[in-house]
């Protein structure tokens, strides 16, 4: 019982830093709640040409599409400037 709890603690040590190595040249530049809002700044930065991606900080597939869902928006690092430009220009 006890190797089976090292071993468990050992695989989510190795995720968390896999997850930190992999999100390291990635910044948070925005969180939107609910789809309308997401759609919103997405559409900006893809009217700018900016590579973004998103995160669901909670996982709930069924709720994909819900209007309080978090979505968490990120952009490379030497894309931070020029994103949040596109963001916040009328």
């Amino acid at each position: 019982m006890l190797y089976v709890a090292i071993y468990v603690i050992t695989i989510i040590v190795l995720y968390s830093f896999i997850q930190l190595y992999l999100n390291r040249k990635w910044k948070l530049i925005y969180t939107a709640f609910g789809y309308q809002n997401y759609f919103i700044i997405i559409g900006k930065l893809k009217k700018n040409g900016i590579e973004y991606k998103t995160k669901l900080p909670i996982n709930l597939r069924s709720r994909q599409f819900d209007e309080n869902t978090q979505y968490d928006i990120y952009v490379k690092n030497d894309s931070e400037h020029l994103a949040l430009q596109s963001l916040y220009q009328n």
